[in-house]
């Protein structure tokens, strides 16, 4: 098997595996959950407990209310995780589908 073909059917288990994760549920990319403890006035049991949490875009990034954080509900905080788990894998994959794209472009230019 030569390379391009090899490569090819890595580019193709990619996508299967990026259409698997979809399949799973929503995702979210360039996000991620930073849990926070209480503040303030709040009991010392309720800041040792870190029950609180936000969604945080990253820098020079937004969500998609326009805002950079967004805080969830303390009953949403493990399905909020599980969509940023899905969507920083999708985002991994994709850039190793671009890689490999480029990479056999570079291929077939090198062929002719």
């Amino acid at each position: 098997m030569d390379s391009r073909n090899r490569l090819k059917a890595e580019i193709d288990g990619f996508q299967r595996q990026i259409d698997s994760l979809k399949s799973q549920g929503a995702f979210i990319t360039n996000v991620r959950v930073e849990r926070t403890a209480a503040g303030g006035t709040a009991s010392r049991n309720a800041k040792a407990e870190c029950r609180y949490a936000r969604l945080r875009a990253g820098k020079g990034k937004f969500l998609d209310n326009g805002k950079k954080s967004k805080y969830i509900a303390v009953h949403e905080i493990d399905v909020y995780q599980a969509m940023c788990e899905r969507g920083r894998f999708i985002s991994r994959l994709e850039r190793k589908i671009q890689k490999g794209q480029k990479k056999l472009k570079w291929l077939d230019g090198i062929s002719r």
